[in-house]
Order: structure tokens, then C-alpha cells, then sequence
């Protein structure tokens, strides 16, 4: 009897130590399955540098999880990763079947990423400085299929666009950290790259057309003005030029008559109002009393609805086909500043060309019988475009 005992009391212990061991963790980790998967450089499947491929075709799982090394961990049976940083990368797969634990350590990969934005500089020198337009692609094989894609050109605005390939303008000087992100083939490309602009090196948005303060990016001269105006050579041909409250400026005097002009010519070369510049700026003063210039005394007798100024631009030296903007001038005896705006005016006249325009005339009206000086400074070509601003 006591034999029988025995013998069943160890099977009952052999029972309850096979059962703890089923149900304790520190032995499920040994494998008890050979895990079926694969961890592989797929780049010239995909298009893009350091992009490898985790697969697994094991059947019957419960859990699973690729640690991919890079920090980033991804419960999927399958995908793409596309490392973007240089390192060792040692993948690791981890998996649950039935109640135990197999693991899957791969070959570690050295990965040297090459830089998936490149960016170039493709300024062209202007008048005004450098343009600051910058190439930036992405690296990759022409027939990679991206989806899902966006940029963040640097403004912190992402822009929703299929365009890998681009040129883009920059505006101001500083850091700009652009972003991509796109899907590949199921995987998430997500790539960074600074772009730099110096100071000094940005395209300005006006640009000097004759300061009479500074030398002139643009070489030309005054033509003849008609017999009402005085421009600032034929006050002070041996002092030139005039000089009024700290500014060198030209002078238009008036003693009679109707318009007053006159026309600035390029000596060479032209400018483009047909997609360059959009408008002409300058500082006028209008003199409100006498004055006395070379000797001649010019009085000021100007109704308000009569000080009114023009600017044209010609391509030819005529005033035939002229294009012109109209302004009022709101204030006498002290400086302000006039825009004239051109970029919705008609250019479609066969005897102008809005590409290729030479002459800028300035017009300068009071009515019969009346007569004023004004003062002009600081004209300046106005651009506008598109471009990327700092946030």
C-alpha cells in the first residue's frame, strides 16, 4: 500500500512541476518555433538609399514585434524602413506563439545614409543682389513611386505636392529646416536638411532705379525736357546734383502750360514690367510757397485738384504708346512717398513692349496759368514674387 503511495505522489508532483513550468515566464523565452521572416536591402526595389524590407511568414502567431534598432519599434508583419541616419542597426524580431516567447536576432547593418534632400544654389547675381533660389530634390531612382508627399520648405507650412524636384526662393536670411515626407511602397520617408541664406545676400523686393544719393545700378541719362521743366543740371550744371534738405535730388520747376515731363533713358539693356517688376516708387516734395532756383523765381499757385502726377514707360523715346499711372499729390512741403502701380496695365499696344521697356518718364501737371516746384528722390523698381519667408 505504501508502494502505491509513493509512486503516486511522485506523479502528481511530476504533473505539478510540469504545469508551474508552463506557467512560468522566466522559461518562455527558449523557442519553440523556428521563426520564418527576413530582414533585407530592398533600395533598388524602392528607389532610395538604405531602404530594407522586414517580413514575416510565420504562421499560427499571436503577437508580434520588430524592434528595427533605430529606436523604433512597429507590430506589423511586414514593411519598409528607410534608415536616414549613419549607424549600426541590429533588427530584432519578437514573437508569441501559444503561450511562449521566440525571438529573431538578424545581422547587424551598417548604414552610411546619404543625404536624401540635396539641395544646390541656383542664384543668378541681379541688380539687387542674389536671388537665393535653391534646387532641392530628393535622392532617389526617377522611378520611384511616392505618395502621400509634402513639403515643409522651411516656413513651418507643409505643402501637399507629388513634386520631388523643385526650385524655390528665399526672402530673407537665416536657418530654414526643410522637411519631406512621403509613403514608399508602405513605408514612411520622412527626411530633414538645412537650408542656409547669409545676410547681404537677399534679393530685394525694390531695387534703387535712380537714387540721386547713390550711383545708379541703371547707366542712362535725362533726355530734353520740355520748356517748362528745369531738371537738376540746369540749375547747378558745375554742382550737380541739387541739393534740398539733406536729399540730391532732381527738380521739376514750372511756370506755365499744362504737363511738365521728363523721360530717364537706359543706355542700354531694358526692363521687364512683364513678370520682373510691377511698379515705380519715389519720395516727392512739393514745394507750397515761392522759391527761388538759379535765380529764377518759381511761385506756388496750385489748386488741389490740379497737383497731380504721372509716370510713364515707354519703349520707344515717344510719348506715343506710352503706358501711364496717375497719382494726386496729398501734401505740400514735406516728403512722402508715391507708388504707381502698373502690373494690371495695358501693355498690348503694337508700339510697347512690357519686356522691353527703355524709357521711364516722369509728368509732372498743374493747370494753365499756374506754377510750383516739386522735388523728386529715391525712385526704386518694385518687385513681387513668390517666395519663402522665416516664420
Amino acid at each position: 500500500m505504501n508502494k502505491i503511495l509513493y509512486i503516486v505522489a511522485i506523479l502528481l508532483l511530476g504533473i505539478t512541476v510540469a504545469c508551474e513550468d508552463d506557467r512560468d515566464p522566466k522559461n518562455w523565452n527558449e523557442n519553440v518555433v523556428d521563426l520564418n521572416a527576413s530582414f533585407k536591402d530592398v533600395s533598388g526595389v524602392t528607389g532610395i538609399p538604405n531602404s530594407y524590407e522586414f517580413s514575416n511568414n510565420t504562421k499560427g502567431l499571436s503577437y508580434i514585434e520588430w524592434d528595427l534598432g533605430n529606436g523604433k519599434k512597429v507590430r506589423e508583419e511586414s514593411g519598409i524602413i528607410i534608415y536616414t541616419v549613419d549607424g549600426d542597426y541590429q533588427p530584432v524580431l519578437t514573437a508569441v506563439y501559444g503561450n511562449r516567447v521566440s525571438k529573431k536576432t538578424f545581422d547587424k547593418i551598417s548604414v552610411k545614409a546619404e543625404q536624401l534632400i540635396t539641395i544646390n544654389d541656383v542664384s543668378e547675381s541681379g541688380v539687387a543682389g542674389k536671388e537665393n533660389l535653391r534646387h532641392l530634390k530628393i535622392n532617389s531612382d526617377p522611378s520611384t513611386v511616392f505618395t502621400n508627399s509634402k513639403w515643409d520648405f522651411g516656413n513651418g507650412k507643409w505643402v501637399e505636392t507629388s513634386i520631388t524636384d523643385t526650385i524655390v526662393r528665399y526672402l530673407e536670411a537665416g536657418d530654414y529646416n526643410v522637411k519631406f515626407e512621403a509613403t514608399i511602397q508602405g513605408a514612411m520617408l520622412r527626411a530633414e536638411a538645412t537650408v542656409t541664406i547669409g545676410n547681404g545676400e537677399i534679393q530685394k523686393q525694390q531695387v534703387s532705379f535712380l537714387n540721386f544719393d547713390n550711383t545708379t545700378p541703371f547707366s542712362g541719362s535725362w533726355g530734353d525736357a520740355n520748356g517748362d521743366t528745369k531738371l537738376f543740371n540746369d540749375y547747378n550744371p558745375n554742382t550737380n546734383p541739387y541739393a534740398f534738405g539733406g536729399s540730391n535730388v532732381l527738380v521739376m520747376g514750372k511756370t506755365g502750360g499744362w504737363w511738365t515731363e521728363g523721360r530717364y533713358s537706359l543706355n542700354s539693356g531694358s526692363l521687364n514690367f512683364s513678370d520682373e517688376y510691377t511698379a515705380v516708387a519715389f519720395r516727392i516734395y512739393l514745394e507750397g510757397k515761392m522759391v527761388n532756383i538759379g535765380g529764377v523765381d518759381y511761385p506756388f499757385n496750385m489748386p488741389e485738384d490740379e497737383r497731380l502726377i504721372k509716370v510713364g514707360l515707354s519703349t520707344n523715346d515717344s510719348w506715343d504708346g506710352r503706358v501711364e499711372v496717375e497719382k494726386t499729390i496729398e501734401a505740400t512741403d514735406k516728403w512722402i512717398d508715391i507708388t504707381f502701380d502698373f502690373s494690371d496695365k495695358d501693355f498690348s499696344s503694337d508700339k510697347i513692349t512690357a519686356s522691353d521697356i527703355k524709357h521711364l518718364w516722369v509728368m509732372f501737371s498743374h493747370g494753365k496759368g499756374t506754377s510750383g516746384v516739386i522735388y523728386i528722390d529715391d525712385i526704386v523698381l518694385k518687385k513681387s514674387y513668390p517666395g519663402i519667408q522665416r516664420p
